[in-house]
C-alpha cells in the first residue's frame, strides 16, 4: 500500500493503520508533523512524519512531546469558535480576519524595525479568526489539501536548488 506524506487537517479524526483513533489538535512547526490526541486514552503527543495510505488510514516516524490531557479543551475552543461564528455572522467575522491580519502584519514590520513586538500575540488572534473562516466557508478540507500540494511543491523547489 502507498504511503504519502501529508499534514492532516485540525479537527479531523484519523483511524491509525496500527489501530486507534486520533484528532488532530493543531498543526506544529514541521512540516508533516502535527499535534494529534488519542481519543481513547488522551494521549497528547507531536507526531513527526506524518503519513497517510491509500485507505486513508495514517501513520507517523516518530513523536514527541507526549503527555496525558482531555479533549475538553479541543472541544471547548471549538465550541467558542462555532458560538463567534453564530452570534456575530460572517461579515463580521471576515471583517475581524482583515484586522487581526492587519494587526500581524503591523507587529512584523515593528519586530522588523527593531521596535517592541506583540507577535505572538498577533499570530494567536489571526489562527483563531482563520479557525474560524474554515467553519465560516466549510472549507477545511480543502484548505488542507492545497496545502498539501504547496508543500509538496515548495519541498520539490527546495530540492531542485540543492537545499
Amino acid at each position: 500500500m502507498t504511503r504519502e506524506y501529508f499534514d492532516p487537517y485540525p479537527g479531523r479524526i484519523y483511524k491509525n493503520n496500527g489501530g486507534g483513533q486520533f484528532i488532530c489538535i493543531a498543526s506544529a512547526d514541521d512540516t508533516y508533523s502535527a499535534v494529534m490526541k488519542n481519543i481513547e486514552s488522551g494521549w497528547t503527543f507531536t507526531a513527526n512524519g506524518i503519513g497517510i495510505y491509500e485507505d486513508g488510514t495514517i501513520d507517523w516516524d516518530y513523536s514527541t512531546g507526549g503527555y496525558f490531557d482531555s479533549l475538553k479543551d479541543w472541544e471547548q475552543r471549538v465550541k467558542v469558535l462555532n458560538r463567534a461564528v453564530n452570534t456575530f455572522g460572517k461579515n463580521a467575522q471576515v471583517d475581524m480576519m482583515i484586522e487581526e491580519m492587519s494587526e500581524l502584519t503591523k507587529a512584523l514590520l515593528n519586530e522588523r524595525r527593531g521596535r517592541a513586538n506583540n507577535i505572538a500575540e498577533e499570530i494567536a488572534d489571526v489562527k483563531i479568526v482563520l479557525e474560524q473562516m474554515e467553519i465560516i466557508f466549510q472549507n477545511g478540507e480543502e484548505v488542507n489539501e492545497i496545502i498539501r500540494q504547496k508543500t509538496k511543491r515548495l519541498d520539490k523547489i527546495l530540492q531542485d536548488r540543492g537545499e
